[in-house]
C-alpha cells in the first residue's frame, strides 16, 4: 500500500518507532543508509558547531575522554572510545601532529604508553566544550519531543551490534 498524505513525510525513525512495514520494497527505507545520511549530517552540524576550537567531533571524542580518564594508555582509551587500536593510532598520530596530545611513558607497564593532553589540547577542548553544548542543545531540539525514542533505538542498534546480531 502506497504512503498516502501525512505519511509521506515521515522519516525512517518515525517508521522505526511506529512499526510500520511497507508492503513495496519501493516504499521500504534502507535503514543503513538513513543512519549513515543521519550520521553525516550530525557530523556536519558538530563539526561546523566546533570549527572555532580547531576540533572536529572526532577527535573532540577522543580528545574529551582522555581528559575524562585517568592516564589511559591506548589500549584502555581503545575501550573507552569504542575504537579499534588501529583506527585510535591514526586519530591519535593526527592529534599529536597537531600538539594536542603527547605519549608518556608508562611506569606500570614499560611496553603500552599514556596517552595524555597537552597544554594546547587542554584549551583546545575548554574552548570546544561550550561550542559542543550549543551544537548538543541543537541537536535535542531538531529531536524534540522523540529525542529519548531515538536515543533508545541507537542505543538498541548498538547493542545489537556488540550482540553480533
Amino acid at each position: 500500500m502506497p504512503l498516502q498524505g501525512r505519511e509521506k513525510s515521515r522519516g525512517p525513525i518515525d517508521f522505526a518507532i511506529s512499526g510500520y512495514i511497507p508492503v513495496n520494497m519501493e516504499d521500504t527505507p534502507c535503514l543503513c543508509t538513513s543512519l549513515r545520511q543521519a550520521a553525516f549530517a550530525a557530523t556536519e552540524i558538530y563539526d561546523r558547531a566546533l570549527e572555532p576550537s580547531g576540533l572536529k567531533i572526532t577527535m573532540f571524542r577522543v580528545v574529551r575522554r582522555i581528559a575524562n580518564a585517568e592516564r589511559p594508555s591506548i589500549s584502555e582509551l581503545a575501550k573507552i572510545v569504542e575504537l579499534d587500536r588501529s583506527s585510535l593510532g591514526r586519530n591519535l598520530r593526527v592529534l599529536e601532529k597537531d600538539g594536542l596530545i603527547r605519549f608518556e611513558d608508562n611506569d606500570q607497564d614499560e611496553r603500552s604508553k599514556i596517552v595524555a593532553l597537552t597544554p594546547a589540547g587542554k584549551a583546545a577542548l575548554a574552548k570546544a566544550l561550550p561550542l559542543w553544548a550549543k551544537a548538543q542543545k541543537k541537536m535535542s531540539a531538531v529531536f524534540g519531543a522523540e529525542k529519548d525514542a531515538v536515543t533508545g533505538l541507537l542505543t538498541r542498534v548498538h547493542q545489537a551490534d556488540a550482540a553480533g546480531v
